[in-house]
Formats: C-alpha cells, structure tokens, sequence
C-alpha cells in the first residue's frame, strides 16, 4: 500500500505539481514589476537570455537525448528509423528555439540593431506560427487528452502503443491554465515585462515541452519497443 501510494504522490508531483508550481512562478515574476525577477525570467537586452527560454531549450535537449536512448533498443529497422526522424526534428526544433545562435552571435559581436538578421526562424515569419498553433493544438487533444482517456477501450497494438500515461490529461490542463494565467494578469492591472511584450505564449511553450518531455519518455523508454526485430507487433 505503501509503494503504490508514493508511486502515486511520484505521478502527481511530475505530472502536474512540478510543471505547475514552475509554471505559476515564472508568470508572476514576469509580472511582478520587480527588476531582479522581470531580469531572470526575460531581461531587457534580449528575452532570448532569460530563464524561461533556456528552460524551453533544456526540455527540448533532455527529449532529444531521451529520444537518441531509445534508437539502439528498438528491434526493427522501421521503429529506429521512426526515433532517428524524432531525433532530428527534435534538433530542429532546438535550433528553432535558439533562433540558430543569432542573438548570440549580435550580442558579443556588438552588432548593432539595424544591422541584425531580420528573419531568424521559420516560425514567426508570416503567419506560421498562428498555423502552427492551431494545428498544435488539435495534435495536443487527440495525443494528451481524448487518447488516454479512452486507451482502455483501445484494442489496435500500434495505437494503443501511443496512448500516454492518464496523468498526462492533467499536465496539458496545467499547460491551459499557465496559459490563462499569463493574460490574466496584465488584464488585473499587473505591470508588463517590456521585453515580454506580446510574448505570453511563452510561458505555454514551457509547459508543452515538458508534456512532450513526458510524452516521449513514456513512449521511447518506458514502453517496450512495439514490434519485433522481424516486424511483428510485441505481445
């Protein structure tokens, strides 16, 4: 009783506690209107160079080394060659993130602003990310919400193979709520994090990258490869 209980309270803090805590912290010193929190969270040189954007970029490296793990321990050509593509999209998305180094490269360079690359990544060029987005968000519900809900009435081998853990609905519910939370409170009269300006979105990427985290650690390592090294699905 013991052990299933603190496997239990293990499942509550990853899933939902940790990433809401996280969360909720960042969002109110973003709005805090104290210089020391607004500075860490995203400084006024460039909110590439805060905290909330290298944590996107540590959950994204942890997935990937996640997803790399898993290549050599899956039998079939097909399944590796499945976590080799997550691999390098995963890279991508690290690049994406880190605006492939630019605001780096502007800053100890000491190029001036108008002299800086204008197109720094696919996303935010055009309407992109507003397609992106909504595209995101039905992949969200279907993988994080109606799928582990209904796994049990699954009986397909390869779909129910990507059926997440249930605690998972309760992460993407933290992710609406970080969401919400980060609009509310410029609404409530909270002062703005200037270099955060119009960038509340931000604070949902942090939380999707951690559900991805736990995502693909559920599938990759957690769960035995789903078909044999002759291409039959695992009993």
């Amino acid at each position: 009783m013991q052990i299933t209980m603190s496997f239990l309270n293990t499942n509550r803090f990853v899933y939902w506690v940790l990433p809401l805590v996280v969360g909720a912290v960042l969002v109110f010193m973003n709005y805090s209107g104290i210089y020391v929190f607004t500075q860490i969270v995203s400084p006024d040189i460039n909110r590439e160079f805060g905290l909330l954007e290298h944590l996107q970029l540590v959950l994204i490296a942890i997935t990937l080394v996640y997803s790399i793990k898993a290549i050599p321990t899956k039998e079939f050509w097909l399944e590796k060659l499945g976590y080799i593509f997550m691999s390098l999209f995963l890279v991508l998305l690290f690049l994406e993130e880190l605006d492939y180094g630019l605001h780096y490269i502007e800053y100890f360079s000491n190029e001036p602003p108008a002299e800086s690359t204008e197109i720094r990544n696919f996303n935010n060029q055009g309407d992109n990310n507003y397609y992106l987005r909504q595209a995101s968000y039905v992949v969200m519900v279907l993988f994080f919400v109606v799928l582990p809900l209904v796994q049990d009435k699954i009986k397909n081998t390869f779909i129910k193979h990507f059926c997440a853990n249930r605690y998972l609905v309760s992460t993407f519910a933290v992710y609406l709520f970080i969401g919400q939370l980060s609009r509310w409170l410029p609404r409530l009269g909270m002062p703005n994090n200037q270099s955060l300006w119009g960038n509340h979105q931000e604070f949902e990427e942090l939380i999707l990258y951690y559900i991805i985290l736990l995502y693909v650690y559920e599938i990759a390592i957690q769960k035995k490869p789903l078909f044999t090294s002759n291409g039959r699905f695992k009993k």
